[in-house]
């Protein structure tokens, strides 16, 4: 089964980033922590890659897509897989680049839970980061808040809130 999942990552990844080369990409790795009930601990460790484009030749207003996986160590093995689309504000042009973006997706978490009562849900995220230009590329740390919830379509739904360190790698806006 393993084998399986990581063949539809890759092929997810490879379909994605074919389909969308003319945008620029970051590449991000991360670890990310929420509080939950029983057990008391998840954590997880992430990799996205996104394809932003700016709006209608916006210097501060840009797009993004970003396909997600994330291998989760606690409680115990298993994996989320997932896709947002994101709004992204840049403050300034110049050296040290900050920017706020807000998104969400769907993602599915194959970890059972008592908060969430489907392995389907939707994520929305809050992201402040900075783009730090050096030699060829621009290296991009980013802090983010997720909110996981199924929308109430099923009981339980009370939301698993999720605070995520990453760090990237990309080209300029």
């Amino acid at each position: 089964m393993k084998k399986y999942c990581f063949l539809l990552i890759v092929l997810f990844f490879s379909y994605g980033y074919c389909e969308l080369k003319n945008y620029n990409t970051d590449f991000y790795f991360g670890y990310g922590f929420a509080k939950i009930q029983n057990p008391k601990n998840y954590q997880f460790y992430t990799f996205m890659a996104d394809f932003t484009r700016n709006i209608k030749k916006s210097k501060h207003f840009f797009y993004q897509i970003e396909p997600a996986i994330a291998y989760v160590n606690s409680p115990s093995d298993n994996f989320e897989i997932g896709v947002s689309c994101f709004l992204l504000y840049k403050f300034w042009e110049g050296n040290f680049q900050p920017y706020l973006k807000l998104g969400t997706g769907i993602i599915y978490l194959s970890q059972d839970f008592v908060e969430q009562s489907t392995h389907f849900n939707f994520a929305s995220s809050l992201c402040f980061g900075v783009k730090i230009p050096l030699k060829k590329f621009f290296l991009n740390p980013e802090i983010r808040l997720r909110h996981v919830s199924n929308a109430g379509i099923k009981l339980p739904n009370e939301g698993i809130n999720s605070k995520i360190f990453l760090i990237g790698i990309g080209s300029n806006f």
